[in-house]
């Protein structure tokens, strides 16, 4: 019996070398492939002696903690290049400025990338099955989901909504004084999203606010600040207590979800009904968000971490594009000027239909050339769930492939692609909406909204609502002055945003 179970044990012992031996084999020439196929050379490495990636977790966390990160990222790709290695606790990681590589990850080779990963610990606990979350069938199914909503921005798209949050927002700006308007951007976008995500808004401008929706509105927004920072910490994040993290998940996700099985219920009960025809609350509830997803799913789960998904994602990226156009805006009366006048010249001080909106041909490069000088988003990140490559950034010159190893993290940052001279120009620094006259941008590695398969499904309705806001504050406001001489300074949240918000003044149009 001792022989019998030796002789087995060898045997497995055999088979699991010779399986080793040839998945081994299997990926060594998968390798030499890849090296050969795509001219594959190392790319120029940060720190080579900091095997550890140890000083590269200090050098950053220094940049954080004094507000010069992203000057940081400048600073490297000058000096290492468009792409470039380094190492993050032993671990490899590419960053890349290079547009090619950019459009390589997130288009050529999307699915040789994989993001859940990346942001899975940000987004699992608040939203465990949304669209942030997951890979693979899953992230296919939940993004079917958006992709049936916003197929048809006409549709979804609310004028009176918008209308009521701008009347909102004009309440909390004083006459003669300055304000902040960031803060207030923030909850503008908040209100009209939860009411377009739930048919009911969470009222943050609105001074009669229940407590109920004050703690689920504050909760949401220390949820964001958590998952900010555990971003950018990245592993070290298991370091910190998230307590109340979780607790502010919680309160979210229980509100959203009483909401959803509130909607449900009046659903079944309208199926029983014998009523020939429907009321107009239930005619207003039609319109929101959450009725067009309870028309393609009964999955409770599902439904509310899809709400939560559009209340996260969907805020932060729209209140970010109004903060930094108006923080430019009030630094450049010449474009504020000539936007009024295509603004006034095209709807007059009426509030603008959805056509009108569409043709601001003004107001779409003014917002392009925001979100290019200062990106939403400024670097983001894919893992590589196989042995891949790049096409640029090996080599001396910087033009050959680069190997990208499975599990190797690839950083793409769009805070230096949008600030290339290559492709914006000697200027590239600088605010001018008119550089975007006939501009393409599919090339240049201009991704606000990112792009591929993963492109945001609701940058029209983003930029639509976005759009909305600004007009209306530009109609019926005739200047826009700066009342802040401090220089813009990073504040890098789940969207970045300037540190001192924009301080203005707001001067009525003549009577």
């Amino acid at each position: 019996m001792y022989t019998a179970l030796c002789l087995a044990v060898f045997t497995a012992l055999f088979h699991y070398t010779i399986v080793l031996a040839i998945n081994q084999y299997r990926a060594r020439k998968t390798i030499s492939q890849l090296v050969k196929a795509h001219n594959c050379f190392p790319p120029r490495y940060e720190r080579p002696w900091d095997i550890l990636g140890l000083v590269k977790i200090y050098a950053s966390t220094k940049h954080l903690l004094n507000e010069t990160a992203l000057s940081n990222v400048s600073d490297l790709f000058k000096c290492y290049g468009d792409t470039y290695a380094s190492r993050i606790l032993t671990q490899r990681v590419y960053f890349t400025c290079d547009p090619r590589n950019i459009r390589h990850v997130l288009i050529n080779r999307f699915s040789d990338f994989d993001a859940s990963d990346v942001r899975a610990h940000l987004f699992a606990p608040i939203t465990p099955h949304g669209i942030f979350a997951v890979d693979g069938a899953e992230w296919k199914e939940a993004r079917s989901l958006y992709a049936d909503i916003f197929s048809a921005t006409r549709k979804i798209f609310d004028i009176q909504l918008q209308e009521d949050g701008f009347q909102g927002l004009i309440k909390q700006i004083p006459r003669g004084q300055a304000v902040d308007l960031a803060p207030l951007f923030l909850k503008l976008v908040l209100d009209v999203n939860s009411a377009f995500a739930m048919g009911t808004g969470l009222d943050t401008l609105k001074q009669d606010q229940s407590l109920e929706k004050k703690e689920v509105a504050e909760a949401l927004m220390h949820a964001k600040k958590i998952m900010a920072r555990d971003g950018f910490l990245g592993p070290l994040h298991y370091l910190l207590s998230r307590k109340d993290f979780h607790a502010a998940c919680e309160t979210v996700k229980a509100y959203v979800e009483k909401v959803v099985r509130k909607e449900m219920a009046a659903r079944e009960y309208q199926k029983r009904s014998d009523a020939a025809t429907v009321n107009d609350e239930r005619q207003q509830r039609t319109q929101n968000l959450l009725s067009r997803i309870l028309d393609t799913t009964n999955d409770v789960h599902a439904v509310r971490d899809a709400i939560v998904t559009i209340l996260i994602a969907g805020t932060d990226s729209v209140a970010s594009m109004l903060s930094t156009t108006f923080f430019l805006l009030a630094r450049h009366e010449r474009v504020y000027a000539k936007l009024r006048q295509e603004i006034l010249d095209a709807m007059g001080t009426e509030p603008p239909t959805y056509d009108n909106i569409r043709k601001a041909t003004y107001l779409r490069y003014v917002f392009n050339e925001a979100m290019r000088v200062y990106p939403p988003v400024p670097f983001n990140a894919r893992t590589a769930n196989r042995d891949t490559y790049l096409p640029a950034g090996g080599g001396p010159d910087g033009q050959s492939g680069v190997l990208i190893r499975k599990g190797q993290r690839v950083i793409f940052a769009s805070w230096g692609s949008h600030r290339s001279t290559r492709s914006f120009g000697a200027d590239a620094l600088e605010f001018r909406p008119e550089r975007w006259e006939g501009l393409k941008s599919e090339s240049l590695g201009y991704i606000p909204f990112s792009a591929g398969p993963r492109v945001c499904l609701g940058q029209q309705y983003a930029l639509l609502e976005a759009s909305y806001a600004t007009i209306r504050i530009i109609q019926t406001y005739e200047r826009l002055e700066n009342r802040d001489v401090r220089p813009w300074t990073e504040k890098i949240g789940l969207n970045l945003s300037n540190k001192h918000g924009v301080l203005v003044e707001l001067v009525h149009r003549s009577r």
